[in-house]
């Protein structure tokens, strides 16, 4: 009996050697942002951002992010998460569908909502991959 139950451990843990993924060694491990701005709009047609810039008037309505993610071997997820002095306000699950893709998410804001902000691009083990500031006068 007690042959039967290391037979049925040891298949237990092959098989999650099979299926769980070996550190670094995941699709999300190897991606990089080189590329992140905020702007006040987006031209979809060009996919490049309008109003570009780092500090920006009090009654913005909205503020979009832009990121370049380089690295997915095969499609893969980031998050954009916006704070506002120091809070989560907003994330944003984007794709990524290729080696080298440009992707957007944007936050509407009141006009009270002045300070600093911070987005953060995590992977999908949640590792900060790359964090920019902008500032609402």
């Amino acid at each position: 009996m007690s042959t039967r139950r290391n037979a049925g451990f040891a298949a237990v843990v092959a098989l999650l050697l099979l299926v769980s993924p070996v550190s670094g060694q995941d699709a999300q491990s190897d991606l990089t942002v080189p590329q992140m701005a905020f702007g006040t709009g987006f031209d979809y047609e060009t996919r490049n951002l309008t109003g570009q810039g780092d500090t920006f008037p009090a009654g913005v309505e909205v503020i979009w992010c832009r990121t370049r993610v380089d690295g997915a071997a095969e499609p893969a997820t980031v998050t954009h998460v916006w704070y506002r002095d120091g809070k989560t306000v907003a994330r944003v699950d984007l794709n990524v569908a290729s080696p080298s893709y440009r992707t957007v998410s944007s936050k509407k804001l009141l006009p009270e909502w002045t300070g600093r902000w911070e987005v953060k691009v995590l992977d999908g083990a949640g590792t900060v991959l790359r964090s920019e500031s902008f500032t609402v006068e």
